[in-house]
């Protein structure tokens, strides 16, 4: 006669004595930290708040940085940036408490003028490679950016095809570690 093991519950008691149980198990994993907003809205307010390399659309100032995508039209500046969530990597677990995550981002940057983005970018790349336990509060959530690994040099991914403004892009691309506070 063998035991039949049915639910995974079942197979952590027949393993341990019962001391754990997956729904502990998953709480202690995952933790405290979720975010509640994406790792590229928190690295765009930085940009926008902390560092002012660039600007809120809302703002139609200069260099506007917009998050997820990159519109275009005549109401679009011809300089102005986006940041996009990417694919991060897991990086493991503290012995107690969260998983260590590093969020995937990726910053693209555009201009009529070569150099112009090239700079811009080469500017705001410098910025963010210095993070180091930073606060971003942002609204009623604050959070703590320990770090921002850069995972790709400044790429030229060529000009703008389908647009009339013909403008020239950049990306660069990162790993953040950020930790919720609240």
């Amino acid at each position: 006669m063998s035991n039949v093991i049915v639910g995974s519950n079942d197979f952590i008691s027949a393993m341990t004595g019962g001391v754990f149980s997956i729904e502990a198990l998953a709480r202690t994993v995952v933790g405290n930290n979720i975010l509640g907003i994406s790792p590229a809205s928190i690295l765009a307010d930085y940009i926008i708040d902390t560092l002012g390399k660039m600007s809120d659309p809302s703002d139609e100032d200069v260099w506007p940085l917009y998050i997820a995508s990159l519109p275009d039209g005549p109401q679009v500046s011809t300089n102005c940036g986006a940041i996009y969530d990417t694919s991060g990597i897991d990086d493991g677990r503290y012995m107690i408490g969260s998983v260590v995550q590093h969020y995937g981002v990726q910053l693209r940057i555009q201009s009529r003028d070569y150099n112009d983005a090239y700079v811009k970018i080469e500017d705001l790349s410098t910025s963010i490679d210095v993070i180091t336990n930073v606060s971003i509060e942002i609204g009623a959530l604050e959070f703590e950016m320990q770090n921002a690994s850069k995972s790709s040099s400044i790429t030229y991914i060529g000009p703008d095809t389908k647009s009339t403004k013909r403008r020239f892009n950049f990306t660069v691309n990162y790993l953040l570690t950020i930790r919720s506070l609240t």
